[in-house]
């Protein structure tokens, strides 16, 4: 839990308080002074005066701020010595640059460290594994273990390269060069939009993947607040809470090593609605820190759990194919669903009933409200334990540069690159393909997974630290009234007409992009605590 908050925080803290060092380093440049620099806001607990700047800490250092002498002076009616407006407009665009830019050298920093401390991430193809052979990567040709050396006219150099020529690639067909065995081939995979506008293709992040136990932190928070009435059984979904804890790692079930929710939904289907033995990796500290781990085995009630397989549907009245469906128990939708279906004539029953009837493939006449189809259907036998599963992937990384030249060039790479992706970013919100508000996320939602990362291993982490720095110095850059970029507009204009714009019309614009700030901000806000919820 430590960690988890002093990841976030530190990752939070630090891009603003360098942030606002950028500014503070921009007037001294041009000999504008800072009244005060703030740790934090509000009343500051610690203060020292160090020349013309009071230092201050707040009782939250969380943020921060720069203020300049004389910045709220609009009027301009007194241009004190050393203060905002004692310089002309262009030299007053120094300090405000300082902060952007500043940002944009901490993400080359944080990407020096990385190359310094690690080899990029493996451009290799790792196929989803709730996807399988249903991704559009394994429908393209790809196969676990490709190394992808170029997407289109671009060479991939890692992993994070890769994605991100997919990620905007607008459901394009791309053009794959992938060495595999030792040889080169060329393959054309066809991303699928989702809906947020962002392309995917059914690929995870290279290396072994491993479960992680979760519980949803609502549920997690009703059944220990109604506990303390008295004893409760804890809801389906928590049903394995008092076995295991939260951030369990799933070595084996029954000795079967376990890798995917697939693998452990075979293996409790082979041990169906038994009691099996789960291994793990326990954290031994959780309330510090996720790595240091013990080896325990616990034993666990299985729920036993069926899904029906519903393939080569062809609609007899259209003569067409239609695509495969699957009813899982678990669900209550599907249940209801499987009401709806009739099988050779028949109501199929419950989902036992399908396990008793279809245990192997068999072909059918099929009818859905009335419609006819045939179709060949299988009954799988499952399980579940009761949790939320979480992925936790030990990455696969190649070796480290061995020159500096290496590591520097490899730094300026990553940080070019992810300047670079905004310009098809932008396109693709301007011309509505992708949505802003899905793809928004604010300080709780970078804060939780900032945490989240720092729990898996630390090269994930300075990734997003550097992303999250280049982000801000993006973002600041906008010409929207209140941030950066909307007072070096107003400074250009001051240099180009040769007067400010009025007092009046500035205090206008302000207000009415404060409330569209402030709007959107509690909006993504929202969103941003709904998904820490579901964590």
């Amino acid at each position: 839990m430590i960690i988890f908050i002093l990841g976030g925080a530190l990752m939070l803290g630090v891009c603003i308080i360098v942030h606002e060092l950028g500014h503070l380093i921009g007037g001294k440049l041009v000999g504008v002074k800072a009244e005060i620099f703030s740790v934090g806001y509000g009343r500051g607990i610690w203060k020292k005066k160090i020349g013309d700047t009071t230092w201050q800490v707040t009782a939250i250092p969380l943020g921060g701020y720069v203020k300049f002498y004389g910045a709220e002076d609009f009027e301009q009616t007194e241009k004190a010595p050393g203060g905002l407006f004692s310089v002309g407009p262009i030299k007053r665009m120094i300090p405000i640059l300082g902060g952007p830019l500043a940002n944009l050298v901490l993400g080359l920093g944080i990407f020096l460290m990385l190359h310094v401390l690690s080899g990029p991430l493996a451009p290799r193809v790792y196929l989803h594994e709730t996807l399988g052979e249903k991704s559009p990567a394994y429908a393209g040709g790809l196969r676990n273990g490709d190394e992808v050396l170029a997407v289109g006219d671009e060479s991939v150099s890692d992993f994070h390269d890769l994605v991100k020529l997919i990620v905007l690639s607008e459901g394009r067909p791309l053009d794959f060069k992938i060495r595999r065995e030792g040889e080169v081939q060329n393959l054309t995979i066809t991303p699928v939009v989702n809906s947020s506008g962002t392309s995917e293709i059914g690929i995870r992040m290279p290396g072994d993947m491993y479960l992680m136990v979760s519980y949803p932190f609502y549920q997690v928070l009703t059944h220990n607040f109604a506990s303390i009435f008295g004893d409760r059984p804890p809801p389906k979904e928590l049903r394995a809470y008092p076995y295991l804890r939260d951030g369990d790692r799933i070595i084996t079930v029954e000795g079967q090593p376990i890798h995917s929710v697939r693998d452990l939904q075979r293996v409790l289907g082979a041990n169906h609605g038994e009691t099996v033995t789960v291994t793990v990796d326990r954290e031994s500290l959780p309330w510090l820190a996720p790595w240091p781990t013990h080896r325990a085995e616990v034993e666990i009630p299985s729920a036993a759990e069926f899904i029906v397989h519903i393939r080569d549907v062809f609609d007899l009245k259209y003569d067409l194919p239609v695509g495969d469906q699957i009813l899982a128990s678990v669900s209550p939708a599907h249940q209801e669903r499987l009401s709806e279906i009739r099988l050779n004539g028949k109501a199929p029953g419950s989902f036992p009933q399908m396990g008793r009837d279809f245990p192997q493939a068999a072909p059918v006449a099929l009818s859905i409200s009335g419609r006819e189809y045939k179709a060949v259907v299988e009954t799988e036998k499952i399980g579940t334990l009761g949790f939320q599963s979480a992925a936790s992937i030990r990455g696969d990384y190649l070796e480290n540069h061995d020159t500096v030249m290496g590591v520097l060039g490899a730094a300026y790479n990553d940080t070019f690159k992810n300047v670079m992706i905004y310009p098809a970013f932008f396109a693709g919100l301007f011309s509505g393909r992708i949505s802003f508000i899905d793809n928004a996320a604010g300080p709780v939602r970078i804060f939780g997974a900032a945490g989240i990362l720092i729990k898996s291993d630390y090269q994930n982490y300075l990734q997003l630290f550097a992303a999250i720095s280049i982000a801000l110095f993006i973002m600041n850059l906008i010409p929207f009234p209140i941030v950066d970029g909307g007072h070096i507009v107003f400074y250009l204009y001051e240099a180009i007409a040769g007067k400010p714009v009025s007092p009046a019309v500035l205090e206008s614009i302000y207000k009415v992009a404060f409330s569209m700030l402030m709007f959107l901000g509690l909006w993504i806000m929202y969103r941003d605590i709904i998904w820490i919820i579901g964590l």
